[in-house]
């Protein structure tokens, strides 16, 4: 009986996510779009600024799209980890991997790194009355009140990925436990082979059309709980895209001809944002009005976001079957560490940020010197605390 190859492609698929969230930080640091723990207001000339803005726009349509391709892998590891360990060792192996380091995030770091920051001074840490005194203080005053203790242990910051998968995790053991009844079991098509490019289409401008009706009440930047409703449609998608692909092998059915289509579609659909901003808005018109509401710019937003989204899936996918489905020692390290740089680059990054805040360079030059440096230092501390670097060890195909 042959073994199945392992779809390294897929490890470092990983590994471009984890740059690119990294990536994304670094651009929400020094140009106004989105939240951080600490940001720089510099200001520059209006060529730079159009350049800082064409940086962060690029960073945000990958990092969003990307992000749901990482539901999707987790999607895709998930029914043979399942299969193979049972629910109890399955959702032991889940609560050790994603809840733990949840868990010590949001109890921990979160709020450590909030409270150095206030005291050094950052706005808008620093006004903060709970974070005046000490970190004692800072506990004490969170269990004074059950608003401010349930918006204590909901603020996840950037680890509010784990907290969505653990949910779909849920969503698919509940899905598992019902296909068990055997009228539901025999709806379940044997064969199904990828639909058709139109179909697909649809499905994502209607999915964006979704989206667009949600974000008119909860923006991409108003998140209740920590739970990204204005994208959980698409994520969940994604999740339930890798799934399927286990069960009916779509990644190996994925043609050139995908790749062609959607490649297209996706140059399309950014060039319709790109046009909308600079020709309608304006480059001095403020990035919040995509992220939701009612109005013309952020219903295309939504429809590009999905249809980006479900076209990076052909496009990416097959590109690294076909072009990167091998690793050299270096990148195998890098793949076994990225799921622990993604968890300590938050802490990492500021520090770096705020190390250099005194220089008076262009954020442009900041961002040249920050970017590689966070990647640098997050690799390497990954590696010391997880002691992963054995270069001529092969490492084993981790789990999403």
């Amino acid at each position: 009986m042959s073994k199945k190859p392992r779809y390294l492609f897929l490890d470092n698929i990983k590994v471009l996510f984890t740059i690119l969230v990294i990536y994304w930080h670094v651009m929400v640091t020094y140009v106004e779009a989105g939240w951080w723990y600490y940001k720089e207001s510099n200001p520059v000339d209006p060529i730079s600024y159009v350049f800082l803005l064409l940086l962060v726009s690029i960073g945000g349509i990958f990092q969003s799209s990307l992000l749901g391709l990482f539901f999707l892998l987790g999607g895709y590891f998930t029914p043979n980890s399942y299969d193979r360990k049972g629910v109890y060792n399955f959702w032991k192996e889940r609560l050790v991997r994603l809840g733990i380091p949840l868990i010590f995030y949001v109890i921990l770091i979160n709020p450590l790194m909030i409270y150095i920051l206030a005291k050094i001074g950052i706005a808008p840490w620093n006004t903060n009355p709970a974070l005046q005194g000490s970190f004692l203080d800072y506990y004490y005053f969170i269990f004074l009140s059950w608003n401010d203790f349930v918006d204590f242990l909901s603020f996840s910051g950037p680890m509010w990925f784990l907290k969505v998968l653990l949910l779909f995790t849920v969503v698919y053991t509940l899905w598992r436990q019902i296909t068990k009844l055997e009228s539901v079991n025999l709806k379940i098509p044997k064969e199904l082979p990828i639909p058709r490019y139109l179909y697909l289409l649809l499905l994502a401008i209607g999915l964006g059309f979704l989206t667009f009706l949600i974000r008119i009440f909860y923006p991409i930047d108003v998140r209740p709980f920590e739970i990204p409703l204005g994208q959980i449609i698409q994520y969940l998608m994604m999740f339930g895209v890798g799934i399927i692909s286990v069960r009916y092998l779509w990644f190996e059915k994925m043609t050139r001809k995908h790749v062609k289509l959607w490649l297209t579609t996706i140059l399309f659909s950014a060039a319709i944002i790109y046009l909308d901003f600079f020709l309608v808005l304006g480059v001095d018109a403020n990035l919040v009005v995509f992220s939701g509401g009612f109005n013309i710019h952020a219903f295309l937003f939504a429809m590009a976001d999905n249809v980006i989204c479900m076209g990076v899936i052909f496009v990416l996918i097959k590109v690294f079957y076909a072009r990167f489905n091998k690793q050299g020692s270096l990148l195998r390290n890098v793949s076994a560490s990225a799921y622990h740089m993604y968890l300590i680059h938050p802490p990492i990054l500021v520090a770096i940020s705020l190390g250099i805040a005194i220089l008076d360079i262009s954020p442009i030059v900041k961002i040249g010197i920050v970017f590689p440096l966070a990647v640098l230092l997050c690799y390497l501390v990954s590696h010391y605390i997880t002691g992963n670097i054995h270069l001529k060890k092969q490492m084993v195909h981790s789990e999403y």
